[in-house]
């Protein structure tokens, strides 16, 4: 006996089931389908077999359709299998439901337009639109297809999730190969697919699909269809404007890397399964090989429908001069001239420090003339601290890289017998002082290095444009 959707049975009709369950006649077998087997009672479950049945793939619920298409004498045209093999999303059920109303609507002919228009489905040439307004970049064409769309009564959400659909089968064809069994489509139309995912990256068609699933998202829960699909829409067409940003991004994480160092903002290396806090801004991603110095805020105009904004540290001349002498040293086996006095400790002793500094310039030399240069040694609890004068901010900056404070933070709970978190601050006092004079600058001098600064002109070159106004952020003003 087969009992379908077993799961709607009524708390009277279960307690029936159980009492002959638990004494079951012979040669009797009682199949109970459902799709969600937890609402069934616990004791029905506990005394059944529990079989889980896969969906079944495209080919084979297209295969089937053709089988009983067949035995039935209809005439199917491809793209109508097509449509329903989709549309049953697994289910060999749903697909043979989506036949008989097909019959019942368009007879023993069943054509692809006549299925598309019973079922809502958007014809082939509207998803083919689609790809060329987003290849060709044409906000035109893709806002036209929504408005078609609004003007013929068809179902937005059913127009975006064929979309879907659609997109999923370029990704195959651009991962997989056109020929692959997981693109859903018939063979006629895989030689189309093939063309039309050679179009993009890999990259393209993920983030198409993204967009795509996120514009579903809005249609279902947000009211107004029609607005969001066309902000959908224009994200496909601009999603490749993005392209350049993120390889420029990719750019500056590899090559040259962001400095978080600013005045009354630490960025420590913290022990293991510590948390590391990061007072980087996305203004900071502009740091040149010598780390940023006080920051400013830059307006750029640019020629494509986005504004922009960007800021760029400039580095002092006397700075950079002084960062070139400490690392001229490095390379010739030269000391670097020292203020010629021990920093000041404070929580701890001047031992611990001096053997903290040696065992860094045992290990790293370079390393090792950063830290010489710090005027102050403060251990608070846990964290250690090390101080230096705003005139030696280079250096700060040079030793807060992750990998620098990592070894400092292991030597230093070496020798202090504990772990402990290292942290490079400027001196307070001195740093505001510095900061005000900075503010005192003038903008003339803060514009012409923003120009020179070789990150700025990369930006303005990849997506073209002028910097319409640079001036001083409100922390430093």
């Amino acid at each position: 006996m087969i009992l379908d959707e077993a799961h709607m049975l009524t708390g009277e009709a279960s307690n029936a089931l159980l009492k002959t369950l638990e004494e079951p006649p012979d040669r009797v077998i009682f199949v109970m389908a459902t799709t969600q087997p937890e609402d069934l009672v616990d004791t029905i479950r506990s005394r059944s077999q529990h079989f889980h049945f896969r969906a079944l793939t495209f080919a084979e619920i297209a295969g089937r359709l053709e089988e009983i298409a067949k035995k039935e004498d209809l005439k199917i045209e491809g793209g109508a299998m097509a449509v329903i093999a989709r549309m049953a999303e697994g289910s060999l059920r749903d697909a043979l439901s989506l036949l008989e109303q097909a019959r019942a609507y368009c007879g023993d002919t069943i054509s692809d337009k006549e299925v598309r228009e019973l079922l809502g489905v958007v014809p082939d040439d509207a998803l083919d639109e689609l790809v060329g307004a987003i290849s060709e970049g044409s906000a035109n064409r893709a806002l036209g297809l929504v408005h078609t769309f609004q003007k013929e009564g068809r179902n937005l959400q059913h127009f975006c999730r064929e979309a879907i659909r659609h997109m999923r089968n370029l990704l195959i064809a651009r991962t997989c190969g056109a020929d692959s069994d997981l693109i859903a489509a018939t063979p006629d139309q895989r030689p189309a697919l093939a063309k039309a995912a050679a179009l993009f990256s890999e990259e393209d068609l993920t983030r198409f699909f993204q967009i795509l699933l996120q514009t579903d998202d809005d249609l279902r829960r947000k009211p107004d269809p029609r607005v969001h699909l066309e902000m959908g829409l224009l994200r496909l067409i601009n999603a490749s404007r993005l392209a350049p940003l993120e390889e420029l991004l990719a750019e500056l994480k590899s090559g040259m890397p962001a400095s978080g160092m600013n005045t009354g903002v630490t960025r420590s290396a913290a022990p293991a399964g510590a948390s590391t806090t990061s007072a980087r801004s996305a203004a900071a991603s502009f740091a040149a090989a010598i780390p940023a110095q006080p920051k400013a805020e830059t307006k750029m105009q640019f020629s494509s429908p986005f504004a922009a904004q960007a800021s760029a540290p400039p580095a002092t001349n006397a700075a950079s001069a002084e960062a070139k002498r400490a690392v001229e040293a490095e390379e010739s086996g030269i000391p670097a001239k020292t203020n010629g006095a021990a920093p000041q400790a404070i929580g701890i002793s001047q031992e611990h420090v001096a053997e903290i500094k040696a065992a860094i310039h045992a290990q790293q030399k370079f390393l090792g003339e950063l830290v010489e240069q710090s005027s102050r040694w403060e251990l608070d609890g846990a964290e250690l601290r090390i101080y230096f004068s705003p005139e030696k901010r280079p250096f700060a900056e040079l030793i807060e890289g992750r990998e620098s404070l990592e070894k400092i933070r292991t030597i230093s709970s070496k020798v202090l017998g504990r772990a402990v978190r290292v942290c490079a601050k400027l001196e307070a006092v001195a740093a505001a002082a510095a900061s005000a004079a900075r503010a005192g600058s003038g903008t003339q001098e803060l514009r012409a290095q923003f120009e020179r600064d070789p990150m700025v002109q990369s930006m303005l070159q990849r997506f073209g444009g002028k910097i319409s106004e640079v001036k001083r952020s409100q922390e430093e003003s």
